[in-house]
């Protein structure tokens, strides 16, 4: 990416309706937004930086330089939302001040006047440069960059007007935050590679070295054995400051400013991790504690510097889509998943709708090969066309099958109960197929005798694997991070020999990704001459030797989107996805022709009546109970809620009585992932995991597009149980990725192909992830607002606030920077975190990921409802609960009531906080509850806590006309729970029956396939 082509204007982009009878409505032009000016008073996460002559400090206050006077005061804002500025630095003629800036989808060095005129770029390229400092003579800038690509962050010089850089150190550790001392060498934060939780790694600053830049001579100054070392500076006569920080990982506390030594405070506890300023030898400026502190180390004072900053708050205003909650009509199928092209190029296996289909191409309907309500995924074809691979969970773990699609003859190669089998790819000679586990290991497992080993260890959320036509190697879709301090990098493709397991990398194309780690391949030609990808969301060829090794440039086949590529048996075609559509590509002549497929499906609407006799009812909102209620639904809506008995029954009415139970809404998971990550080793469980919960909605964070949205069909069609889903696809992220579902963008023309395939998909949200630059967030928030009808969020607090997305999807998560402006590393967020969100009016979710809260209520380990999960899941539980019994920690205690404190300040505002947990990375279920409980432990009332996954996450949706609440004229969605959960959170918690759109389960009928229960089955019978 470049600066340039961010500065260009929007494509002007016609969204053609996909043809299916029951369009969505596409969105009116927003109005216009509401806007406002916040002011604050403190900064979590702010850096500074004082000019020589000690009266003028330039702060990095959300993302945004300030400048201020010594004395205090009102902060003049220098740079705008979208130029990313961060880490200031003053050049010691007061002039100039340089600083890191994201502003091109790449961290470059930037400087300009003091004033904020004069913004000038400084570095260029693929390379993150970060930690800009001049030296003492002002004419060099150190900094920290990732830019020879060799696995490490060094330290790099560069003139200050630009040039060259020049390489300083070379060490495989990383080496960052680069200090001048004033005679002119260079000091640095070395670290080392540690884990810190199981399977992930990070570098953690371990030393201060100083290097010499003109001889290279180092030495080290500071070395610690635990904690964490940030951001070295010097002082005029040569004493060191750092930043350290007790703890690790996510208990990282206190944080101290230590000068030769020893820490400068025993006020200040919340040091933030940038360089102190040096106003003088014995005087010093840096952030701490949400302020702005000056300490005179002579007198040993600290003195707060007080300061106000304004911040301009927009809160855009659109039309929300149609969701068609209460539409019988029928609807074409969309989410047509993982497509396999017949050997003879006359077929086409593929998902929907909770089955295998199989289309004979020229006849548009095609036919069920299953009729099971189990999980279905990953259809494959055997070279000789007799066998389709695929993955059910119909014995309880996914496990691949072969069936014949002539016969229906099927084979269970190697039946596992422990291990789950995903992607299953067949040799070309028939005898092998490979899949992948829980864990990201690629096993290679023989068909005749289900002998299984494993051929390529773990990498992290791998892609579908493909046989070279001689047999010999496996090419694989998986992440290459650029260094350790940072987990990004690019999905590249991995060579594994089979014979003697050796790996080799090999890029796609230079900085650009495999799209996603799924079904975009890399996928052999039956030919041996060349494999297929997608990339930029294009279909690409890369010619390959007879060992599949890559010998030339990617060569693009298409300018649209693609997904999911495979080949005929003569390699002559190539089938792929087309936003919803299948087509094939003639690989000679290029010529694509549409396949015509006519599959569709009608929403599950109930009929009849349903009255529930209830001995409380808390309808979603407030603190007020009713009691001795009858609860009237007909269809999929809430009739009347009365005292009991007020009303007659309806003829022919089903009648629930639950005379020790409450009824209330069914609970919001507001930030999950249910087609990606753990989630894709789930199957069949995850939906009714979550039911048996209470959990009757999900908000899609991010997700494989086409499995999201068949699994959304799925539920709609009543093929598969599960909540209600408002789904999406992959996150929208920049030239740098991570997780499997996270789109790599290089380009304006494919962040628009991005925006129409979420559009055509019938998406309901759209998620813009770590590396995306704020100024393409801009165009994600207009494209979803404006085309779709749908809300945006991101990881940050600025585009939330003062740019356009609707909300913030955690507290605090992975950023870009390494720091979060919503939270200290810490864990505190302060005033201005608390202002910007309640007062913008965006939503936070908070998410708290921390297991080891279970040992507060060690006995949910031991609910049979989450023998519903896959066995190593639910060992994930229950050794989750041992840890945190066996060793309580009170450092993350104190993190999760940072958390809740933050909820309760911003609630208190009347700002929308709602309640999520990232599952399937924490526990599914368990760990909604666990929020919920961990709300109430620390200051809310059982009521406000339910209403951040009832009411509140309703309307922070923009769905509380329908959802959230059990009023007249609302979706029944709703749960009956034994005992008040109103006076005993922990109550929620004892789900009993569930309704779903009007659909009523009992917790053993949910449960039914997977764990024999009996909860709820006298109360609410099956059908």
């Amino acid at each position: 990416m470049r600066l340039s082509a961010l500065a260009s204007a929007a494509l002007l982009l016609s969204v053609p309706a996909f043809s299916q009878p029951a369009k969505p409505a596409t969105a009116k032009p927003a109005s216009a937004p509401k806007n406002r000016t916040i002011t604050i008073h403190e900064g979590t996460n702010m850096a500074s930086t004082v000019s020589p002559d000690g009266k003028t400090v330039i702060l990095d206050l959300q993302g945004m330089l300030f400048s201020l006077g010594i004395e205090g005061g009102k902060a003049k804002q220098l740079t705008q939302p979208t130029d990313e500025a961060a880490y200031p630095g003053f050049a010691p003629d007061g002039k100039t001040v340089v600083f890191q800036s994201y502003a091109g989808g790449t961290f470059h060095v930037w400087k300009m006047n003091a004033d904020g005129t004069g913004l000038k770029q400084v570095t260029s390229g693929h390379g993150d440069d970060r930690e800009p400092r001049i030296s003492p003579d002002g004419k060099t800038i150190a900094f920290a960059s990732d830019r020879d690509f060799k696995g490490s962050y060094d330290i790099w010089t560069v003139g200050i007007d630009g040039g060259e850089p020049k390489q300083i150190t070379s060490g495989t550790n990383d080496e960052y935050e680069p200090g001048w001392t004033p005679d002119g060498k260079i000091v640095y934060v070395s670290a080392v590679d540690e884990e810190i939780i199981p399977g992930l790694r990070v570098a953690t600053g371990r030393q201060v070295i100083q290097v010499d830049p003109s001889t290279l001579e180092k030495k080290t100054l500071v070395e610690v054995k635990s904690g964490r070392i940030d951001s070295p500076s010097v002082s005029p006569d040569g004493k060191l400051a750092y930043i350290y920080f007790s703890g690790s990982g996510q208990t990282l506390f206190p944080s101290k400013l230590i000068v030769d030594g020893k820490p400068v405070s025993s006020k200040y506890d919340d040091a933030f991790p940038f360089e102190a300023a040096w106003i003088s030898p014995t005087s010093l400026l840096y952030t701490t504690n949400g302020k702005l502190v000056k300490t005179d180390l002579s007198a040993k004072t600290e003195t707060e510097i007080p300061f106000t900053a304004d911040i301009k708050s927009i809160r855009p205003i659109f039309k929300s889509k149609d969701y068609r909650f209460d539409s019988k009509l029928p609807r074409q199928a969309l989410g047509l998943y993982g497509p396999a092209l017949s050997p003879d190029g006359k077929q086409v296996a593929f998902v929907a709708l909770n089955q295998l289909y199989l289309l004979t191409i020229g006849n548009p309907v095609p036919k069920a090969l299953t009729g099971d309500s189990f999980y279905k995924q990953g259809p494959m074809w055997s070279a000789d066309g007799k066998w389709i691979a695929y993955v059910s969970d119909k014995d309880g773990v996914e496990n691949v099958y072969l069936l014949d699609p002539k016969t229906g003859e099927e084979k269970h190669p190697s039946p596992s109960k422990t291990t789950a089998q995903i992607f299953p790819a067949l040799s070309p000679d028939c005898k092998w197929f490979t899949s992948q586990d829980q864990t990201g290991a690629t096993h290679l497992t023989e068909i005749a005798t289900g002998k299984d080993s494993i051929v390529a260890p773990a990498t992290f959320f791998p892609g579908r694997a493909s046989f070279t036509t001689n047999g010999k190697t496996l090419a694989i879709a998986t992440i290459h991070p650029y260094t350790k301090r940072f987990r990004e990098g690019t999905s590249d493709i991995l060579l594994v020999d089979i014979a003697t397991k050796k790996q080799t990398w090999h890029k796609p194309a230079p900085f650009e990704s495999v799209t996603t780690r799924t079904e975009d391949g890399p996928i052999y030609s039956p030919t041996g001459k060349e494999m297929a990808f997608v990339m930029s969301d294009v279909l690409y060829t890369m010619p390959v030797d007879e060992n599949g090794v890559p010998t030339g440039k990617a060569e693009p086949l298409n300018n649209e989107v693609t997904d999911a590529p495979t080949y005929s048996g003569d390699g002559s075609k190539l089938l792929y996805l087309n936003n919803g559509k299948l087509k094939l590509i003639d690989r000679k002549t290029k010529a694509i022709t549409p396949v015509a497929v006519n599959l569709k499906y009608t929403p599950e609407q109930p009929t009849g009546s349903t009255v529930i006799h209830a001995a409380r009812f808390w309808k979603g909102s407030g603190p007020d109970v009713r009691t001795d209620v009858d609860v009237l639904v007909t269809g999929n809506r809430v009739v009347s809620v009365t005292p009991h008995g007020a009303k007659p029954v309806p003829a022919g009415a089903k009648a629930i009585d639950a005379p020790n139970s409450t009824v209330l809404p069914g609970l919001w998971e507001n930030h999950a992932h249910p087609n990606s990550d753990n989630s894709i080793y789930y199957g069949d469980r995850m939906g009714r995991l979550w039911m048996a919960y209470g959990i009757t909605t999900l908000r899609d964070m991010a997700d494989n597009a086409y499995r999201a949205v068949e699994e959304k069909e799925a539920f709609v069609s009543g093929a598969a149980v599960g909540p209600r889903l408002f789904a999406t696809g992959e996150a929208v992220d920049g030239e740098r990725v991570y997780y499997p579902m996270m789109i790599a963008t290089t380009s304006e023309a494919q962040l628009q192909r991005e925006f129409q395939r979420l559009h055509a998909l019938d998406f309901d949200f759209l998620k813009l992830y770590v590396r995306l630059p704020y100024s393409w967030m801009k165009k994600g928030d207009e494209f979803a607002h404006n085309v779709m009808g749908v809300q945006t969020a991101s990881h940050y607090l600025l585009p939330a606030v003062a740019i356009g997305n609707d909300g913030m999807s955690h507290v605090s998560a992975t950023a870009r920077t390494g720091w979060a402006y919503s939270r200290s590393l810490t864990g505190f967020s302060y005033s201005d975190v608390q202002q910007l969100e309640a007062e913008s009016g965006m939503w936070t979710i908070s998410t708290l990921l921390n297991q080891s809260i279970i040992g507060n209520w060690p006995a949910m380990a031991d609910d049979s409802r989450y023998n519903i999960a896959p066995p190593w899941e639910k060992n994930r539980l229950v050794n989750a609960r041992n840890a945190a019994v066996k060793n309580p920690s009170t450092a993350s205690e104190d993190r999760v009531m940072r958390e809740e404190s933050t909820v309760k300040g911003v609630l208190d505002r009347k700002g929308l906080y709602i309640g999520g947990t990232d599952s399937p990375l924490d526990l599914p279920s368990t760990s909604l509850h666990l929020n919920l409980r961990s709300q109430v432990k620390y200051g809310l009332q059982p009521w406000q806590a339910l209403e951040t996954v009832t009411s509140i996450a309703a309307k922070a949706a923009l769905l509380d006309k329908d959802l959230g609440t059990l009023e007249k004229g609302k979706l029944a969605d709703l749960i009956i729970v034994d005992g008040n959960p109103l006076t005993n959170i922990n109550d929620v918690t004892n789900v009993q029956c569930v309704m779903t759109n009007g659909h009523l389960r009992s917790v053993a009928e949910i449960a039914a396939p997977f764990e024999k229960l009996t909860t709820g089955a006298t109360m609410c019978p099956a059908k």
